[in-house]
């Protein structure tokens, strides 16, 4: 079984590390997937619509001659991994185009390097970033600058919704578990299960009526229940926390992007994955908790929408 067998890969600047294109490349390789490369370029974009400035043809064509040899470097490099290519240059911005390249390619998985988000580096996901993982009906993966981190850790971590009874969101945690426990084999890499749990923020006048020993009951109560659905979602799977197929389990308490955040970063987790659920007649398919969480980690994260969700523009 593979995970993925068709795979677009957006690039929307040309001076990457290569280190992250062997990541890239090794994923396709070990799911046997075809790797589908579009380089985007919004000032080739800008040059088009000008149609007035003094030798404009020229720098087109010299702004082209730039893209392609990039672009050869980046088949080059798959080519030496035993990976065959297929290349395109794409004027414009990638949330302009990579929904209709998605629909149009069958992919099944869309893999975008990271945007800069300041002058220097790119430590947060930007504008590009959250627009396609906001509107793709198929799991994103952003890969994350490696040199923010010292190294790979080796460290995966799936972040699950246990309190909502919703069958949807039991079924979208099963989902994500499984990706997690297909991609931590394959990179033969730890993976942290995390829930994070709280009492009902809009009941807290109601909660101040509760002496300390009825708040420390309800505290436990809600606790346990959370606890107890994570371990029928680990035993659905048939694995454990010991031995082979280990899963660290991380129960927190407090907000769930607060404490997903720095869990990931205190662990120096390589990669998280997630769920994005959200309002399709708001056009978005990534929830509020979701995109707090994307805006405060410094690692990769593969977001994962519900099965039967489809793009709000497709």
């Amino acid at each position: 079984m593979h995970a993925f067998r068709n795979i677009l890969l957006v690039i929307s600047r040309s001076d990457t590390a290569d280190i992250e294109f062997h990541q890239i490349f090794k994923l396709a390789a070990d799911n046997r997937a075809h790797l589908h490369v579009a380089l985007f370029d919004n000032s080739l974009d800008v040059m088009q619509k000008l149609q007035f400035l003094p030798m404009e043809k020229q720098i087109e064509s010299m702004l082209l001659e730039q893209l392609e040899k990039e672009l050869n470097r980046i088949k080059t490099l798959a080519w030496n991994e035993g990976l065959l290519v297929d290349t395109q240059i794409i004027p414009g911005r990638p949330r302009d185009s990579v929904l209709k390249m998605v629909n149009e390619r069958n992919c099944d998985l869309v893999i975008k390097l990271a945007d800069p988000s300041g002058v220097f580096s790119r430590k947060q996901l930007a504008g590009n970033d959250l627009a396609l993982l906001r509107k793709c009906p198929v799991p994103v993966l952003i890969i994350a600058d490696r040199g923010q981190l010292p190294s790979f850790s080796g460290k995966i971590m799936v972040a699950i919704d246990a309190g909502n009874p919703e069958k949807k969101v039991q079924e979208l945690n099963q989902h994500l578990l499984q990706y997690g426990l297909y991609i931590a084999t394959q990179e033969q890499a730890e993976l942290h299960c995390v829930s994070v749990w709280d009492l009902p923020a809009g009941g807290k006048r109601a909660l101040r009526m509760l002496s300390d020993e009825e708040l420390y009951e309800l505290q436990e109560i809600t606790r346990k229940r959370y606890r107890c659905k994570q371990a029928e979602l680990v035993e659905a799977f048939n694995i454990n926390q010991d031995g082979h197929n280990r899963v660290h389990m991380h129960l927190l308490k407090g907000l769930p992007s607060h404490e997903i955040q720095r869990l990931a970063n205190e662990l120096e987790i390589d990669l998280i994955i997630m769920g994005t659920r959200g309002i399709h007649s708001q056009n978005v398919v990534i929830g509020n908790t979701a995109e707090n969480i994307l805006n405060g980690v410094y690692c990769s994260v593969l977001a994962v929408h519900p099965e039967d969700c489809s793009s709000p523009v497709k």
